[in-house]
């Protein structure tokens, strides 16, 4: 009764509008199941688009990859200490971050065993403060890499923490020390291999740090924390339909906590799609400044009246009353001819949408 669609002509011009902004290599983050477009079909059309390099967050993404046939050059994101899922990368040919002496030393190890040497992506930490070696301690990396025979530096990159804000002096901050720490190796006679610290907002905003390659999640969605200048398109909409009709009288109470009343005599529908499937639901405000949090509890507060649609079909829009429940909510359906079984179009963020549900690309 509910699905994600995925409007393919609109992700494959995102992704055309993406390849003509740059000449450095476009790596795919597909994290998240594919930022909720499904890991597997969204690899399939960016490989279709001429898109081969990918980087994903966990193994286990890694590995249904690869078990699916994608033999893609595949980089993970978070490094590992641990010597099973060490040996798991390696036998899989996946590309390690490395990011610290311990994990180093497990993906040096498991090599040795296999008795091969593995291409590595090296981690800096320039402000971040999650993975990656720390910018000011080179000579402490270096010594590392040095000491590790069945390593490859194939890549060495770091992660902007504030590239959503436009002029942000503390990116230019990060980019600065990103640059003293390649510097520096050169200077050691240690080549760093592909170059990237530019995520989906630091691409569109600052050209200059593309470098050898980019790394692309949110902005292949059109959904990102930032003006969207470059006509990419919003991707994905769920899609359900009325299980259930009814009439109320006037006032009557719709929802959890009372927190609407009918006016008059009021026909309703009932459409299952909830909190769960991610309707209703935002990305967590946990990356902005002070102000930009206030910002946004000024805007909740003048949004706490402010109603809330979905359409039908036909794109007549249909208000939805009361609260959101974990897997229903309550729309109006007075006035229109709405039947049970009739297709609904709901706004949503493939990311947040609950993985069990179907992605269908049209």
């Amino acid at each position: 009764m509910k699905k994600l669609i995925i409007e393919k002509d609109k992700l494959i011009n995102n992704i055309n509008i993406i390849k003509r902004i740059t000449s450095s290599t476009i790596i795919a983050v597909l994290k998240g199941n594919g930022y909720g477009l499904g890991l597997l079909e969204f690899a399939q059309v960016l490989v279709e688009n001429s898109i081969d390099f990918f980087a994903v967050s966990e193994i286990e993404e890694a590995l249904a990859l690869r078990n699916n046939g994608f033999k893609n050059k595949i980089l993970l994101l978070a490094s590992t200490s641990f010597e099973d899922e060490a040996e798991t990368i390696i036998r899989n040919n996946l590309i390690p971050t490395v990011g610290s002496l311990n994990s180093a030393s497990a993906i040096n190890e498991a090599a040795k065993r296999e008795g091969t040497v593995v291409d590595i992506h090296l981690k800096i930490d320039t402000g971040f403060g999650r993975f990656g070696f720390l910018w000011n301690k080179a000579d402490e990396f270096l010594s590392i890499l040095k000491s590790m025979d069945n390593l490859n530096l194939a890549g060495t990159y770091s992660h902007l923490s504030f590239s959503f804000e436009k002029e942000s002096v503390y990116t230019y901050m990060q980019f600065e020390r990103f640059m003293k720490c390649v510097d520096k190796m050169k200077e050691c006679n240690v080549s760093p291999g592909m170059l990237h610290i530019a995520n989906s907002c630091a691409f569109l905003r600052y050209p200059a740090m593309h470098l050898d390659a980019v790394r692309i999640g949110s902005a292949f969605l059109g959904r990102l924390p930032m003006d969207n200048q470059h006509g990419l398109a919003k991707i994905g909409y769920l899609r359900s339909n009325i299980i259930e009709t009814k009439e109320l009288p006037k006032n009557h109470f719709v929802g959890y906590a009372n927190t609407f009343k009918t006016k008059g005599a009021t026909r309703i529908g009932i459409v299952p799609v909830g909190y769960m499937d991610g309707f209703g639901v935002e990305k967590a405000k946990d990356t902005f400044r002070l102000r930009d949090i206030l910002r946004y509890m000024y805007n909740d507060l003048k949004s706490l009246n402010k109603s809330l649609y979905i359409r039908l079909a036909d794109k007549r829009k249909l208000m939805v009353l009361g609260r959101i429940s974990m897997f229903n909510i309550v729309v109006d359906l007075t006035g229109t001819d709405a039947q049970i079984g009739d297709e609904v179009i709901l706004e949503a963020n493939p990311v947040l949408v609950d993985g069990r549900i179907k992605r269908e690309y049209v």
